[in-house]
């Protein structure tokens, strides 16, 4: 009996080395980012001398249809310049949130939320004075993609991953991460009543083309705990 011949070696051998990937430590960044409230109200940062004098206010008109809850101070572009910490509402459900603005001006890291139904998006990175700048992960259509802005020019965008990680909010419609859905902020802004007839909320008497967003401000609500809280459905005869 003829012996068995050795197996052919051809191309066979060990895997292709995996190619490092040079933007792990911008995403490494940007998935911590989502995980975290995009700023802490408590920071002593806020004590210093810059921001020191920066007083609360909230729902303060901040130009065209806008509105801005956080730290600001005067200055003469307005008595509420927003200056430090803030939210900056738009009442088509636009949303920017950010640990720095100095002046007016959004400059820092933050995110932005779109959520207008069927659009739902949000955004997360670094603004200078006012401009995108550096890497952002934009979040929309179930995918996450990197995008990298020069001083607010949009240079490139790549897919990066599928979204695991966002819900849409239950309430407000807002995409939001669990693990950043914390007392410190409140970003899902409703209203407790519908509009009646005349479009006029019954919970504050603001008319819907005055205040679309809401009155109240509260945690986000997951679809999921809204499910729960719905009552079982009768059953049939």
């Amino acid at each position: 009996m003829a012996a068995a011949k050795p197996a052919a070696q051809g191309n066979v051998g060990a895997p292709p080395e995996k190619k490092e990937d040079p933007l792990a430590p911008v995403k490494a960044y940007l998935d911590g980012q989502m995980r975290l409230p995009p700023y802490n109200r408590y920071s002593k940062v806020y004590d210093e001398e810059e921001f020191g004098r920066a007083t609360y206010v909230a729902n303060e008109p901040w130009g065209k249809d806008q509105v801005f809850t956080g730290l600001a101070h005067g200055t003469p572009k307005g008595a509420h310049t927003p200056h430090g910490w803030g939210i900056l509402e738009h009442h088509e459900c636009i949303v920017q949130a950010c640990d720095f603005w100095r002046d007016g001006t959004a400059d820092g890291s933050g995110m932005w939320i779109n959520s207008v139904p069927g659009r739902e998006q949000c955004g997360y990175g670094t603004w200078v004075d006012g401009r995108r700048d550096g890497y952002f992960a934009l979040v929309k259509e179930g995918g996450t993609y990197i995008e990298e802005y020069d001083h607010g020019d949009l240079k490139r965008r790549i897919k990066w991953r599928k979204d695991r990680l966002h819900n849409v909010c239950a309430r407000c419609n807002c995409l939001f991460v669990e693990s950043a859905n914390l007392p410190e902020f409140k970003a899902c802004r409703y209203h407790p009543d519908k509009p009646d007839y005349d479009d006029v909320f019954a919970c504050c008497g603001a008319k819907k083309s005055v205040n679309p967003r809401g009155c109240c401000v509260g945690l986000h609500v997951s679809p999921l705990a809204e499910t729960a809280e719905q009552p079982p459905a009768a059953a049939g005869a």
